[in-house]
């Protein structure tokens, strides 16, 4: 847009930059007085940064905006930079960036107010090119101090990022000791919770939606499940994950000993909240470990989560005293393969192995099975049927359940390669 030559713009007989500049003291005293009142973080601020900084950035603004009545010229790049530093100085002390922004709008509506409540009937032209102007002038200031302060930000945010990635590669290595002698961040809490999540089992609707980029669903999907876990966690939640899970370590306020059931319940509490953030069923195994113990925590802890899928177990928090038994038969010897032979008269008949391990993964519930299988409830009936003629086990008989159970784990560890045990 060409810059506009306001000649003699006068409002109320006065010429307006004039008028403000003349007023300068007064008016970025009321600004501050009301970004004070009306944004309660400039009220928690320091005097002396109120007096100092917020009272330097609106006489800024007014004394820019004076030129542009002067000459009709805009910011230049060198003065669009001085509002991108300022803001990236208000981004790094933690003043939120809508403060910021309000700042600039704030001041900009007090000057029109004043000015328009001088003005007479001839002053409408006089006002029309004003508001343009100011416009103009907001468009620019807000673009260059959204860039400074989301600029720093990102900065910031890849710095804590970085030293996150550090720590969690030290403690995954096994390296504890080298990472808090480092000196580089806080101490290492008393003891992490080893999270090991599956989110593979069922995709987020969106991810199957035909209009929908399977991908950038995914990512979607994986950025919930991340801010929750932010959420849940005081300190930094150290994640290693991928659209289809991985390993999160939770930084705990006691060790691994002095976890309370309460704590636990915290934790089941946070898979559901999870389970809601994929929009799909997770599978998550817990492992307490003391810094140091991280490296042997992290394969039990990813082993618990296949060992739960793989036996069909319902979505939700699992430890190793949920599944000692399988985990303790999943290692490779003539148990895994007795268990696991259970299940073979099953072999050719894909329809009821899965409908044996939707039945166990939907805790018996038929109608749910059937809901999932899109088949009639009589004929998931039929199929369990067939199941206990051809193995000997009944799904429907609570006592036949942990040994299913067992045998779908080490079924599904036999056919799989032997790796990750100790």
């Amino acid at each position: 847009m060409a810059a506009y030559k306001p000649e003699g713009i006068t409002v109320g007989g006065e010429d307006l930059q004039h008028y403000l500049l003349s007023s300068l003291h007064r008016l970025q005293g009321e600004v501050v007085e009301r970004l004070r009142v009306r944004l309660p973080v400039y009220g928690k601020l320091p005097a002396e940064q109120l007096t100092g900084d917020v009272t330097r950035m609106v006489r800024r603004g007014i004394n820019g905006f004076a030129q542009v009545l002067t000459d009709g010229q805009m910011p230049g790049p060198e003065q669009l930079a001085e509002l991108s530093g300022s803001a990236a100085r208000r981004a790094e002390e933690g003043l939120p960036a809508e403060a910021v922004v309000a700042a600039y709008f704030l001041g900009a509506r007090l000057c029109v107010d004043e000015v328009a409540a001088r003005a007479r009937g001839e002053d409408l032209a006089a006002l029309t090119t004003l508001h343009r102007l100011i416009l103009e002038y907001l468009q620019l200031v807000t673009t260059a101090v959204t860039a400074g302060y989301l600029q720093e930000m990102r900065s910031t945010a890849g710095e804590r990022h970085s030293a996150q990635q550090l720590l969690l590669n030290a403690l995954l290595e096994g390296r504890a000791d080298s990472a808090t002698a480092s000196g580089a961040g806080p101490p290492l809490p008393p003891g992490y919770l080893v999270l090991s999540l599956s989110l593979s089992l069922a995709p987020h609707p969106d991810e199957r939606a035909p209009d929908v980029d399977p991908a950038v669903a995914a990512q979607r999907k994986l950025r919930r499940v991340r801010t929750e876990l932010d959420l849940h966690t005081r300190g930094a939640a150290l994640t290693s994950l991928t659209t289809d899970g991985g390993i999160a370590l939770l930084p705990c306020e006691t060790d691994p000993d002095g976890l309370t059931p309460a704590h636990w319940d915290n934790t089941a509490q946070l898979t559901t909240h999870l389970e809601r953030a994929a929009g799909s069923p997770v599978h998550a195994a817990a492992v307490p470990a003391l810094p140091r113990d991280i490296p042997e925590a992290c394969p039990v802890a990813a082993e618990l989560t296949h060992i739960a899928t793989a036996s069909a177990r319902p979505p939700g928090l699992y430890r190793l005293e949920d599944l000692a038994i399988e985990y303790q038969l999943s290692r490779p010897g003539p148990a895994r393969d007795h268990m696991a032979r259970l299940l073979d008269p099953l072999h050719g008949h894909h329809d009821l192995l899965l409908t044996l391990s939707t039945y166990l993964r939907h805790d018996a519930d038929r109608r749910r099975t059937a809901q999932n299988l899109n088949v009639h409830p009589n004929t998931v009936l039929y199929r369990l049927r067939r199941i206990t003629d051809l193995t000997g086990m009944d799904a429907t008989r609570p006592a036949d359940v942990p040994t299913l159970h067992a045998a779908l784990t080490c079924r599904t560890l036999r056919q799989a390669p032997d790796t990750g045990h100790h």
